[in-house]
């Protein structure tokens, strides 16, 4: 299965979509800050990010932005996972290169797998 990097302020968050994601069987690695999750990107192949918007000192939008801007990381699959659920703010998260946008108040943890699988593709069989 893939490498998942989830970047949130907030342990909490980062510690229970962690624990639904392994349930699912995919390896987990988290962050609280932008900086950090750049730094772990760099040293570790990852198979996906999901990144939360609003954090202190390098947000979301800016780690986007440098993930974008950098050949080794532009087609990284990003997810946007926010409190953030202004519809002109999501357009311009994917606008900008996330590949996909979750709102927190409203996203449907069963739905988790379904996306996770389409961003993250399990391996094929016969490779």
């Amino acid at each position: 299965m893939g490498r998942i990097l989830i970047v949130d302020d907030e342990p909490q968050a980062c510690q229970i979509l962690s624990r639904l994601i392994r349930h699912l069987g995919h390896e987990t690695a988290w962050k609280t800050a932008g900086a950090d999750a750049l730094e772990y990107i760099g040293e570790t192949p990852v198979d996906l990010l999901i990144l939360d918007v609003m954090m202190p000192g390098m947000d979301g939008m800016e780690v986007l932005r440098r993930l974008r801007a950098d050949p080794r990381t532009q087609a990284l699959p990003v997810v946007m996972f926010s409190a953030v659920a202004d519809r002109n703010f999501i357009d311009e998260a994917i606008r900008k290169g996330a590949n996909d946008y979750w709102v927190k108040a409203s996203f449907d943890f069963t739905q988790l797998k379904d996306r996770i699988e389409y961003l993250v593709p399990p391996p094929d069989e016969g490779a």
